[in-house]
C-alpha cells in the first residue's frame, strides 16, 4: 500500500510540473500572437515555447519512468496515464511547431484579418488552459473535468468559425500568393493546435465514463 501511495506522490509532483509548464508555453506563445498581430512580434517568447517543449520532453520522460517502474502499482491505470501524458505532449509539441514557422514567416499580419486571427489565437489559447484543468480535475472530480471537456468542444467551434472566416478573406485575395499561402498556413497551424487539445478532451471524457464516479 505504501509503494501505491508513494509512487502516486511522485506522479502527481511530476504531472503538476509538467501541466504546469505546459500552461506556461501556452501563455508564451500567446505573448508572442498578441505580439505579432501588433507588428511587434516578441521572438523571445517564440524561443521560450521552444524552450518549454524541451523541459517537457525530460519530465515526459521522467514520468514514463516512475509509471512503469512497478505497474502493480497502479492497476488498469497504467496505460491509460501514459496515453494522457502523450497527448497532452502532442500539444506542446504542436506550439513549438508553430512557433518555429512564426519565427520564420517572412510578412507583417493582413490589417483586415486581425480581429479574427486574434479571436482564433484566443480561443487556441483558452482550450490549452481549459485541457489543463482537465487534467488536474480528472484526478479528483470527475463532474468538474467532464464539464471542462464540453468547455473546450466549444473553444474548437470557435475556432473552427474563425478558421473558415480567415480562410474565405485569404483565398479571395489578389495578392503575393506566397504571402496568402504562408498566412493561410499560420491560420491551420493554429486551427490543428485547438481541434488536437479537443480530441485530447474526448479521451479524458471517455475515461471518465469508463471508470467509476470519483
Amino acid at each position: 500500500m505504501k509503494l501505491l501511495k508513494d509512487k502516486k506522490n511522485e506522479l502527481d509532483e511530476v504531472n503538476k510540473e509538467f501541466l504546469a509548464e505546459t500552461l506556461n508555453g501556452s501563455a508564451l506563445l500567446h505573448e508572442a500572437l498578441s505580439s505579432f498581430i501588433n507588428d511587434k512580434l516578441k521572438k523571445d517568447s517564440l524561443e521560450g515555447v521552444i524552450k518549454v517543449e524541451r523541459k517537457c520532453d525530460i519530465l515526459k520522460e521522467k514520468y514514463t519512468q516512475v509509471l512503469f517502474k512497478d505497474k502493480r502499482a497502479l492497476p488498469f491505470l497504467v496505460e491509460d496515464r501514459y496515453n494522457i501524458l502523450m497527448m497532452i505532449d502532442s500539444v506542446n509539441d504542436k506550439m513549438e511547431f508553430f512557433a518555429r514557422f512564426l519565427d520564420v514567416y517572412p510578412f507583417k499580419l493582413y490589417k483586415d484579418i486581425k480581429e479574427e486571427f486574434g479571436a482564433l489565437c484566443s480561443a487556441c489559447g483558452q482550450s490549452i488552459e481549459q485541457l489543463i484543468d482537465c487534467a488536474i480535475l480528472i484526478e479528483t472530480d470527475f463532474d468538474g473535468a467532464y464539464k471542462k471537456t464540453f468547455e473546450i468542444e466549444e473553444r474548437k467551434r470557435e475556432a473552427r468559425t474563425a478558421k473558415f472566416n480567415l480562410l474565405g478573406k485569404l483565398y479571395k485575395m489578389k495578392d503575393d500568393p506566397t504571402k496568402v499561402y504562408l498566412t493561410s498556413k499560420l491560420v491551420t497551424y493554429i486551427y490543428d493546435i485547438v481541434s488536437w487539445v479537443e480530441e485530447t478532451s474526448d479521451y479524458l471524457r471517455g475515461l471518465i465514463i469508463r471508470y467509476p464516479s470519483r
